[in-house]
């Protein structure tokens, strides 16, 4: 069985004009990855979430660095917030993570030792529901990919990479980084199982950032056990 995952993240949207969203025709789920807004409240999100909802296609989602605390009220509000909380849906493990590494005092910081502490209690809450395969849906990718490249250097979370270490879910979908984009394995293997890029050393576990503003990715992430199936599409 097949589950047909919508992800869109960074479109920053500035409410000046009317947000440029793709179609979920076709999708079984529409994965908010933050940073919807630029630096705008609630309002403006419902402007995003609501559209997507309509379509009939579930919606589920975590906050960027960018989007005001309030927004996460809002997606508890309607029931689509996955911020370190486990949900499953058609039997896929979905945990997930807000904010990201300060930055220029922007709304939604977490410190190196928020993530290690809200990390652990997402994966806590995932061990509490079966699904398989496991997404972290985290807006801050892990330290050390080729996700979170900024002027050459890794601006990831270390804390976040130990979790994921630690915990391995089956695949990371991140953003934030828009000059970064990619798709491997942390253990650097470019084989047809991996989902995400990386430089990095051990672990063969799929980290993945899409392009900011592309804002439709497919997802064929298939219920085997094997991450054989895993595929990645950019539209």
């Amino acid at each position: 069985m097949t589950l047909r995952v919508l992800g869109v993240v960074d479109l920053h949207w500035s409410g000046k004009r009317p947000p440029r969203l793709p179609d979920p025709s076709g999708f079984d789920l529409v994965l908010l990855a933050g940073d919807l807004t630029n630096f705008l409240g609630p309002d403006h999100a419902r402007r995003i979430v609501e559209p997507l909802q309509d379509s009939g296609v579930p919606v589920l989602a975590v906050c960027g660095n960018c989007d005001q605390p309030p927004v996460e009220d809002y997606f508890r509000e309607i029931d689509i917030d996955l911020d370190r909380r486990a949900r499953v849906i058609d039997g896929v493990r979905f945990i997930g993570l807000s904010g990201g590494l300060p930055f220029g005092d922007l709304p939604y910081e977490r410190t190196e030792e928020d993530y290690e502490r809200v990390a652990a209690e997402a994966f806590d809450n995932a061990a509490t529901v079966e699904g398989r395969p496991t997404i972290l849906v985290s807006h801050q990718p892990p330290f050390g990919t080729a996700c979170d490249l900024a002027r050459g250097q890794h601006v990831g979370s270390k804390s976040l990479r130990a979790a994921v270490e630690r915990h391995q879910p089956d695949l990371v979908f991140s953003g934030h980084i828009h000059e970064s984009t990619g798709a491997g394995r942390l253990d650097g293997s470019g084989d047809d199982r991996a989902v995400g890029d990386a430089d990095a050393n051990r672990l063969g576990l799929p980290v993945c950032t899409w392009p900011a503003f592309a804002a439709a990715t497919t997802w064929l992430a298939s219920k085997a056990a094997s991450l054989r199936p895993w595929r990645c599409t950019l539209s």
